[in-house]
């Protein structure tokens, strides 16, 4: 598991940042100050919060264990890409609607860009589940 740790530290780390999202989100929700469509406005409610936390304990186990068959590194790193992109755009409108510059859409976007550059780095054979095609 420390081989795993040193291996797959970036994981380990946006795995982490999900979690305290999610904690985030679930001790102070509804943050948004104002009406955005429905698409971008469920970004900081409860259930969210709840995802953020399934999803980032299952990427830190999938980190610390390193197995990745079934495709299961792919979709929780597509997911997470997801989740983190909807919250910029959520709040990132949020700021522009609100007319206040915040620095949150954009420490979000660059978890967002570290998740996709996480995903970039990451051996082939692993992100297609274990095969070696």
């Amino acid at each position: 598991m420390k081989r795993h740790f040193i291996k797959n530290s970036q994981l380990i780390f946006i795995a982490v940042e999900q979690i305290f999202m999610g904690i985030i989100i679930l001790l102070q929700s509804a943050k948004l100050h104002n009406e955005l469509p429905a698409i971008l406005d469920w970004t900081d409610d409860v259930v969210p919060g709840m995802v953020y936390l399934v999803l980032g304990a299952l990427l830190l186990v999938n980190s610390l264990w390193d197995f990745y068959w079934y495709r299961i590194r792919i979709v929780l790193l597509a997911f997470s890409a997801f989740m983190w992109t909807m919250l910029t755009l959520s709040f990132g409108l949020d700021m522009i609607y609100s007319q206040h510059v915040e620095v949150m859409p954009y420490l979000f976007l660059v978890i967002t860009l570290r998740i996709i550059y996480a995903a970039w780095q990451e051996p082939p054979h692993k992100m297609r589940g274990g095969e070696h095609h």
